[in-house]
Parts: structure tokens; sequence; C-alpha cells
């Protein structure tokens, strides 16, 4: 339920999402739960996670949650050998974020790519009630800082490889939110608030061709996803002189190169 006494912040123009969700995250945070940003690569679930912590000015920790092959050593740190010869513990960034006494916000991201057991220390960090840290070394328990919070993002969607559904318990520590990429005339507005000298026909004929891509995407007709950041960089060569056409077949197309679909591509887009 939205407190009465709490107004969310505005996000910034260039943010990729609609000001509704926005104060539904605010508000995610502000109750200290945990919000959860589902949604494909590229529609801006990292820019949102940094966006919160700034306006909710809490200090901001990214850690990616698809490398945590070794998550003793991500959270907790390691034993290393000092100048006396003597063995020392050095905490890791996670660690010291973990119980820090300053508003914080942890990202935890990629994380539907986590390792199984890199998931089971999370069980109990994520534990709204009793979120702790448990040191094996020295047997002592590290509580979470009171005003420490956690947000995660995933990638969904079958051209995700490595992608993996989570426990029920470990998802039912988090509000799930779902991000999707902007619609036309929203990107096409963001292209020309990035990029005022654009023309307004340029920036939404660009804004079709990334959403005609996304959705042969969908259609599993295309296994590469359109980014937002990927049409914006394309969008950053008009002022420069380029032609559309020019910018869609040097910056829109050879995203398909690697995946072997630049014709199909170029097929699709030719029908516009």
């Amino acid at each position: 339920m939205k407190s009465l006494f709490f107004t969310p912040p505005k996000h910034s123009l260039d943010l990729c999402i609609s000001q509704p969700v926005w104060e539904f995250l605010c508000h995610t945070l502000y109750l200290k739960k945990y919000p959860f940003l589902l949604g494909p690569k590229g529609c801006g679930k990292s820019s949102v996670a940094m966006e919160l912590a700034d306006a909710m000015e809490m200090e901001f920790h990214a850690f990616d949650m698809g490398q945590a092959f070794k998550p003793k050593k991500m959270f907790l740190g390691g034993l290393v050998i000092g100048d006396n010869g003597k063995t020392v513990a050095v905490r890791s960034e996670f660690f010291n974020a973990f119980i820090s006494d300053k508003p914080t916000l942890i990202f935890l991201d990629e994380l539907t790519r986590i390792p199984m057991v890199a998931a089971n220390f999370l069980m109990t960090i994520l534990d709204r009630r009793q979120s702790y840290l448990y040191d094996e070394d020295s047997g002592v328990r590290y509580n979470k800082g009171e005003d420490v919070l956690f947000i995660a993002a995933g990638n969904t969607g079958f051209a995700y490889v490595s992608t993996q559904r989570l426990d029920s318990a470990f998802e039912d520590r988090f509000i799930k939110v779902q991000l999707d990429y902007l619609t036309v005339e929203e990107e096409s507005g963001l292209i020309r608030q990035r990029y005022p000298s654009v023309k307004p026909a340029e920036a939404a004929k660009l804004a079709e061709v990334a959403a005609l891509l996304r959705q042969a995407e969908q259609k599993e007709a295309l296994t590469v996803a359109l980014s937002t950041r990927q049409v914006l960089d394309a969008a950053a060569y008009l002022p420069l002189g380029y032609s559309l056409r020019e910018v869609v077949e040097k910056v829109i197309l050879t995203n398909y190169l690697i995946a072997g679909e630049h014709l199909v591509a170029r097929s699709l887009v030719q029908m516009l």
C-alpha cells in the first residue's frame, strides 16, 4: 500500500520507464521491500537501479550474480597473509556494503543466472526478518545494516542462455516488477530528448525499426533483442549528417551479424 507520508521524487527525463512504475519502485524501497526487475536485455533495468539509489539518497553497489561461482569470496571475502606473516581476513565489497550503517542499495544483477551454491547463501541474506551473513571461519554472524536494501534484475525469455527458474522460497523474497521496451512514441520522444537536433520524422522511423525487430525476436524469427541503448547509439549519428538509411545499415543491422541473422533483419526492415 502506498504510504501517505512519502512522495516519490520524479525520475530523470531520459529514464526508460513510466512515472507510475517509478513511483511503485520508490514506494517498494520505502517499505523496505526488495524489487526484482524482470524484462529483456537493454530495457533499462541497470539504469533504473542506479537512478533509484540516487533518488532515494542511498549508496549504490552492483554485483553480477552470474559470476558468483565462489560465493564465500564474493559475499564474505578471503584470507591473505599479511606483512607480519599472519593470516588476516580481507572483507569483500559486498560484505562491507551489507553491514553498512548508511542507507545502501545493493544491486543483484543477472539474478536469473546465479549458481545454485550462491543462491543458497542469498537465502539468509535476503530474509527480511533475520538477514545475516555467517562466517564459518570465525563462527561469527554478521547482521545486515538497518538501512541496507536490495534490488535485483534478471532477463526473461528463450533467447537468454544459462537463465533458470529460481526456488519459490527465494522468489518470495522479492516484489516482482515487469519492465519492457518503450513504445514507439516513447522511444521516439527519448531520442529527441537525447538528441534535440534529430528530426521528429527520423526519430519516429528509427523507433519503428526498433519495434519491428523486437517484435520479430518475440515471434522467434530473430534471436537478438535490440536494446534501447543500441537504438540511442544509432541515433547519435543522425546529428552528424548520417542518413537514417546509413544509421540502420551501419549501426542497427550490424547487431545481427554475430548471430548470422543480418539478412533476415535487413529484409524485415525493408518492409518499412
